[in-house]
């Protein structure tokens, strides 16, 4: 990861508008005759846009772990994930985009010949983007899950459970079973969490905090909140937080997973949960399975109204799996320019808009398995086998 400059964004919201300006007149402009250039020509300028974004982010200094801070109580305002307004607008332009390359292939010149193919593809692009941005609202809503916001409010009420610990390292587990589908084959499960080590715990090991879960899209919001405070918060120390009503979330939880926060000395807050092996010994006070003993581990604190703790900032993004899904969009790009420029048929041109509607939609699927960053320099890797496989 590299960190985000004001070049970079600059390049990366440009590519953006320049995007959305493409295929808004695309969209609109429906009786204009070929050659497209007033869509054409945005959509060319958002390319090399894109790519100087990507060559920005590489030169871009490398991201540092934060500079720690003295040891303070347990704030008061613990800041929400800021939306990442980039990652918004990307989602609802892969949205709309299959139906803009279908809406321009079915253009004037084309639509005088009533093809029923391309009145076809133009409702089920429009369909897509319709379903689609009502499932993308969750983009635009709350980026903390319910259990989150309860653990929120509970700060600000002024009474949390709390205990001292330090971020000893980010950890991803791969753990390996056998696989139903065939002899000799095997599944891994991929995992991933800050260990966090508290003072005078004994025996009790470290607690893992995990990415926040939530429903729609803020199970990758989780995951990219964890990957960037394992980059930036490496050694720091500071208050692990649980809520005081956590019983009321476990008891109405399948899982009994209680949320939890990572409040570092440096006013950076890391979001995420626990699962009951881990929360157990600190809120109960006993092991899994050994009773209900109060009180555990973690004792309440007040919290300090004048303070407050904020996500560590966000960095920029470029993994193999976002060059993937530029290539798949320049794919898709260029997929358009011949029924653009008009030099084909009516058929050929909605066959080359069903396939740039699909690569773009390939290219989503690329973009929504991304949020997970970092290599070995963030994540400590330990493999774990099933017992029928050691």
């Amino acid at each position: 990861m590299r960190r985000s400059t004001p070049f970079a964004r600059a390049l990366g919201g440009a590519a953006l508008l320049c995007a959305v300006v493409g295929m808004v007149l695309g969209i609109a402009r429906y009786g204009a005759g070929t050659p497209r250039l007033d869509a054409l020509i945005p959509l060319a300028l958002a390319a090399v846009l894109a790519g100087g974004w990507v060559l920005a982010v590489r030169v871009a200094p490398p991201v540092e772990v934060l500079a720690a801070g003295a040891p303070t109580g347990v704030p008061a305002a613990l800041g929400p994930i800021r939306r990442d307004w980039g990652y918004v607008a990307g989602a609802y332009l892969l949205m709309w985009a299959p139906y803009a390359a279908a809406r321009v292939a079915y253009g004037t010149d084309y639509g005088r010949s009533g093809s029923l193919a391309a009145s076809a593809l133009c409702a089920l692009t429009l369909l897509y983007a319709v379903v689609g941005s009502l499932y993308g609202i969750g983009l635009l809503g709350r980026q903390l899950g319910a259990a989150q916001r309860l653990l929120r409010e509970d700060a600000a009420a002024g009474r949390v459970h709390a205990v001292r610990v330090r971020n000893g390292c980010a950890v991803q587990e791969n753990y390996r079973s056998p696989a139903r589908t065939g002899v000799g084959k095997t599944d891994v499960c991929v995992s991933r969490w800050l260990e966090l080590e508290a003072d005078g715990a004994g025996d009790v090991r470290p607690v893992r905090l995990r990415a926040m879960e939530g429903v729609n899209f803020k199970i990758a919001t989780g995951e990219k909140h964890l990957s960037q405070a394992a980059s930036q918060l490496a050694g720091h120390e500071g208050w692990l937080c649980w809520p005081t009503r956590w019983k009321e979330i476990a008891a109405t939880d399948r899982r009994m997973i209680v949320p939890a926060a990572f409040v570092t000395d440096s006013g950076h807050v890391v979001w995420g949960c626990m699962y009951e092996e881990d929360w157990r010994p600190w809120l109960r006070g006993e092991a899994a399975g050994a009773g209900d003993t109060e009180p555990g581990l973690a004792a309440v604190h007040t919290t300090e109204p004048g303070r407050a703790a904020v996500p560590a900032p966000r960095p920029s993004r470029v993994t193999a799996a976002y060059r993937g899904f530029l290539l798949v969009l320049l794919a898709a790009l260029l997929a358009t320019v011949p029924y653009l420029l008009g030099l084909v048929p009516v058929l050929a041109a909605a066959g080359l808009a069903a396939l740039s509607g699909f690569l773009t939609f390939f290219g989503a699927a690329i973009l929504s398995g991304s949020g997970t960053d970092g290599g070995p320099d963030v994540w400590a890797v330990r493999e774990e086998l099933h017992p029928s496989l050691r």
